[in-house]
């Protein structure tokens, strides 16, 4: 009987051989592969640090993008200046120092106010200071920034001839002076044109800076003109604490290129055609104009003497807030020579809001407002407090609807009422 047969040695050698090979050669893929591996996020990783460095080198501002040039406003020949100057003194709205611009923003049912002061004016230039607010957007809820003051700006006279460009917006950064534009009006040729031609084209600006050293606009949208009225169109405002309905030319505007539609407003004066409206319809960037307050002498005397009570629409507060802003302080020295004037007159200040916020908030806000006009006059004007009286009236008393942002102005307010 033969044995059972056995392979021999070599047989054995080779067998197990060819496993170590294996083995050996899966143990160098598996190396080979967390070579690969390791390479390539190495080469993921510098690729992405270098377009995240190369886009941040690319969105990084320009650090002197607000370094705005030191210009002049070109010589305005002295005898057309002269007549420009009387022209808008005797305006339907009165271009001279003290003339103040309530323009309003009105976003999810919030009225930002933007404040525009005529402070100086010569044979060259008009030179303007603005107060306002901005907004961002946290969610779906516009939050208001706080309030700032500008550095004053000047515009140039020899513009407002014949300036294609309209300055339609002023921010906290913006160059000293502007040699190329108009601002608040439009020009007297765009003007002209509008009243004979029925349409004129214009370049809105804003949003100033410098880019390669040279001033440009971010916001640049050349924009054509139809006028939409015919010649009986209305616009209703607060003028000097009074209800008023002014004459406007109205008209509708497409940008030459791209889309939108503009809508337009401006004063029917040709010696100052102030803008009234100027909104593109179904987006935030718009201004509608809704106080204009200016210079006149012994008003609010007046009204006390004869009526026992004056509306006051030229005190301001910062957004949601009893802060008195800079603007305030002609109608607060007029109040305070009243009552220097008058001393045996005691007054109730009154303070009144639009319905926006809730009662209670309202009511707080009112009171607090009036609180803070007797304190400046007692600070700022040694008028004795015992004179006067704060009482908060909240949105209890409108004088209009507060569905519009023409009658929620109209419903904030300071009434002085004589005791």
């Amino acid at each position: 009987m033969n044995p059972p047969y056995k392979p021999g040695w070599r047989g054995q050698r080779g067998g197990t051989g060819t496993r170590i090979l294996v083995v050996f050669f899966l143990i160098g893929v598996v190396v080979l592969f967390l070579l690969a591996r390791g390479c390539y996020n190495a080469v993921s990783s510098f690729r992405k640090s270098f377009n995240s460095t190369t886009k941040s080198k690319a969105t990084t501002p320009d650090p002197d993008r607000f370094a705005f040039p030191l210009e002049k406003c070109p010589d305005f020949p002295q005898d057309e200046a002269a007549k420009q100057r009387s022209a808008q003194a005797s305006a339907k709205v009165p271009l001279v120092p003290g003339l103040i611009l309530d323009a309003v923003l009105a976003i999810q049912n919030k009225d930002i106010e933007g404040l525009t002061q005529l402070s100086s004016e010569d044979s060259n230039t008009l030179t303007f200071t603005y107060s306002g607010s901005g907004f961002h957007r946290q969610k779906n809820e516009v939050i208001v920034d706080q309030a700032f003051h500008t550095n004053p700006y000047s515009f140039c006279r020899s513009e407002i001839s014949s300036s294609p460009v309209y300055v339609g917006r002023m921010y906290d950064k913006h160059p000293s002076v502007f040699v190329v534009g108009t601002y608040h009006q439009i020009s007297t040729r765009a003007f002209q044109q509008l009243k004979e031609t029925g349409s004129t084209q214009m370049v809105i600006h804003s949003h100033a800076i410098m880019r390669d050293k040279r001033l440009t606009f971010e916001g640049d949208e050349a924009v054509t003109l139809q006028r939409t009225d015919h010649g009986d169109a209305k616009y209703h405002l607060i003028v000097n604490d009074q209800p008023t309905d002014l004459p406007v030319i109205t008209a509708d505007g497409r940008p030459n290129s791209g889309s939108g539609l503009l809508h337009f407003a401006a004063l029917d004066d040709p010696a100052f055609p102030l803008v009234m409206v100027w909104e593109w319809a179904g987006q935030s960037d718009s201004s509608k104009m809704v106080k204009i307050t200016y210079p006149v002498q012994n008003k609010i005397e007046k009204e006390l003497k004869d009526e026992g009570r004056a509306e006051i629409y030229g005190i301001y507060f910062d957004f949601d807030s009893d802060q008195l802003r800079s603007e305030s302080e002609p109608v607060l020295a007029e109040i305070a020579e009243v009552l220097k004037k008058q001393p045996d007159w005691k007054l109730n200040v009154e303070g009144h809001t639009d319905n926006v916020g809730g009662d209670k908030h309202n009511l707080d806000l009112s009171q607090r407002r009036a609180a803070s006009v007797i304190n400046a006059l007692g600070s700022r004007y040694q008028i004795s407090v015992d004179r006067l009286s704060p009482t908060g009236f909240g949105a209890s008393k409108p004088k209009a609807t507060n569905d519009t942002v023409e009658g929620r102005a109209l419903n904030r307010r300071v009434e002085l009422v004589r005791k």
